[in-house]
């Protein structure tokens, strides 16, 4: 039996840590099946298509910029062999399965998680929706497959914009906290069971949302385990965590640390930090088990904004986590956006001041984004082309206060202001066009169809 999972296609490219956790979740389930993973970054449609060709089913995954792609390949792919079981999942899908319920081409829709829902629809035991309860013990999931994905490809990418061997591990699942625009947190979409009410002709009517599981936390010994493999398999020099923050707990943050230092990893990694939860013994055991960056969401400079964002933090917690983690000697970036409801003028003034006061080593900073599953998502975006959406900026996003051209104004001068300290990605925006000299991000990205 041959299963293909594809990443559809995005602009930008990531490793597709889920659909690697699935093929080996798969081997470990299901006898005998044989696993391809591909990728639509650097594969054609024309390639996927036919390397699939001869499989017996095919799960193709994303977020909801890359939903549009998972339908069209779903067509083409049942276009080439209609026998081929079609089954998608990821974000983009959970959160708005009612926008797929009627293609044809899909045979199965998996909600939530998709280690569980991939085995039913591999093993028959599937229906339309396959939706299973998250896994509570991750610890139980076989390590990502990566020998099924070609990973220097990816390290290839950030050898060139980074100079360094770098690749991510997961410690954790989900998210604890409440952010008003993000999807992961109390919404947690992908995280929980997901409720279908079907109409007699089996399409779907309404869904509801189980409570989320709101975090799973892996066991830090066999996190370093995977890192230690992955470090002498593939000689890498750099990891980052995909995690959400890997200190949702000061324990969670030390354990890890610990254990680093325990296995003697001995190789720098960096990792998203809550401001609210940083200390000094935290940025101690850092610097010993040789965590030189940390991502931290700086976001706003007003009280009020934090206060309306739900996230827990303050600006004083803010100004200390960037002190801090600078007196230990820790690369700090800093995470900002601007478009809220209460936003204007004078308080991205206020931002820029905070900004300029916790002086980070690198700078990132976007335009709000409603996407489906958080706070700011309206009916009426169903109707947007998601697909040529950026996250770094929109053209339909605006508040009571300040329009789109307005945010995008304000995003391209402090691009302009701090251009000697952008983030990566920022800075390969500026080399494919993306942004444009004048710090603009274009309006969208049909403008300039580069992968980079």
């Amino acid at each position: 039996m041959k299963v293909s999972l594809v990443r559809a296609r995005y602009h930008s490219v990531w490793e597709p840590n889920s659909l690697m956790y699935i093929s080996a979740y798969l081997q470990s389930k299901v006898p005998d099946v044989k696993v391809e993973i591909i990728d639509g970054f650097f594969d054609s449609d024309e390639e996927i298509v036919r390397r699939v060709s001869d499989s017996d089913f095919v799960g193709i995954g994303g977020t909801t910029p890359q939903v549009k792609h998972m339908i069209d390949l779903s067509k083409k792919i049942k276009a080439q062999n209609s026998k081929i079981k079609i089954a998608v999942g990821g974000f983009g899908v959970s959160i708005r399965p009612q926008l797929i319920d009627k293609i044809d081409s899909i045979d199965h829709i998996c909600l939530g998680e998709g280690e569980q829902s991939m085995v039913d629809v591999v093993t028959g035991q599937a229906q339309r929706f396959v939706n299973n309860l998250p896994i509570s013990d991750l610890n139980s999931i076989p390590f990502p497959d990566r020998d099924n994905i070609d990973l220097e490809r990816y390290i290839a990418i950030a050898q060139r914009d980074e100079g360094r061997r770098v690749t991510s591990v997961l410690t954790e699942r989900g998210c604890a906290f409440n952010c008003t625009f993000c999807a992961e947190g109390v919404f947690g979409t992908i995280w929980r069971k997901i409720e279908t009410k079907l109409e007699s002709d089996l399409t779907l009517d309404s869904i509801s949302y189980d409570r989320p599981n709101r975090i799973r936390m892996r066991d830090p010994k066999s996190v370093v385990n995977e890192m230690v493999q992955v470090r002498d398999k593939f000689n890498i020099e750099f990891f980052k965590t995909s995690d959400a923050e890997t200190n949702p707990t000061r324990a969670h943050f030390i354990n890890l640390c610990k254990e680093m230092v325990e296995q003697n990893l001995g190789v720098p990694w960096g990792c998203n930090m809550r401001a609210d939860k940083m200390d000094d013994e935290m940025c101690e055991w850092a610097v010993k088990a040789n965590c030189t960056e940390f991502f931290i969401g700086l976001e706003s400079g007003v009280p009020e904004i934090h206060e309306h964002i739900n996230k827990g933090t303050t600006v004083p917690m803010i100004k200390h986590a960037f002190k801090i983690s600078k007196e230990y000697g820790i690369m700090r970036r800093s995470y900002c956006f601007i478009g809220t409801p209460l936003e204007t003028h004078k308080t991205i003034k206020q931002t820029e001041a905070l900004i300029d006061e916790c002086d980070p080593d690198v700078f990132g900073i976007c335009v709000l984004c409603p996407y489906p599953g958080t706070t700011y998502y309206r009916p009426e975006f169903d109707l947007i082309d998601w697909s040529q959406v950026d996250e770094y900026a929109n053209t339909f996003w605006s508040t009571e206060n300040m329009t789109n051209e307005e945010l995008r104004n304000e995003q391209a001068r402090l691009i302009g202001k701090y251009k000697n300290k952008l983030a990566t990605n920022f800075r390969k925006k500026f080399k494919s066009g993306i942004i444009a000299p004048t710090g603009r991000v274009l309006d969208s990205l049909q403008q300039h169809p580069n992968r980079f």
